[in-house]
């Protein structure tokens, strides 16, 4: 199975592109996540800036002990090929679409599916029907052939007629290098997806 040709970050219009609430300090990223009161990021639970604080930490100590080489402590988030689900997540859409040949291999790593859907299931007993042994795993982008091989790309097909597979509504990739960021911030790929 081929390898998505482009990555997609979706975000909220009114705040921009590449906005990270763990590119802030704990109490201003809980004050942060507090004011979200639209989308499907207003319905996270109580203790979220908690959990993602210490995920973002496995991730990169995950991809780290694999030879990636992360420039920041906090990743962007992507995911590998396009997913219109995540509109859903804001109440005014954007996207910024990314050609994947476009990464440096050792400033990205991967998740399947989202990373703190991954890493749950990975770490609750609760949720062992759902669980995979993809989960709580960071990949590189030379496993992910294999990866793809043994599981395929999340689908919405797949995810509303499965009920093992109801959360795998994507692969997540973390870009862990503002360079590429850059490139993009204020380019004309960045738009409003019309529903």
């Amino acid at each position: 199975m081929n390898i998505p040709e482009f990555l997609f970050h979706y975000y909220e219009i009114e705040q921009g592109p590449f906005l990270n609430i763990t590119q802030n300090k704990f109490e201003e990223a809980k004050k942060i996540q507090n004011n979200i009161s639209v989308g499907f990021n207003s319905k996270r639970p109580p203790n979220y800036i908690e959990l993602r604080f210490a995920l973002e930490k496995r991730l990169r100590e995950g991809f780290i002990a694999k030879g990636g080489k992360p420039k920041r402590n906090d990743p962007f988030y992507f995911t590998l090929g396009a997913c219109e689900w995540m509109r859903s997540c804001y109440k005014n859409p954007g996207v910024v679409k990314i050609p994947l040949v476009n990464m440096k291999p050792e400033q990205i790593s991967f998740t399947y599916p989202d990373s703190m859907v991954s890493f749950q299931f990975h770490d609750e007993p609760k949720l062992a029907k759902y669980k995979k042994a993809c989960n709580g795993q960071v990949y590189l982008l030379n496993e992910m052939k294999e990866l793809l091989k043994q599981y395929g790309i999340p689908s919405e097909e797949k995810w509303l007629s499965q009920e093992n597979l109801k959360y795998d509504r994507y692969i997540e990739v973390q870009v862990w290098d503002d360079f590429i960021i850059n490139k993009y911030q204020n380019k004309s790929h960045t738009h409003s997806i019309k529903k």
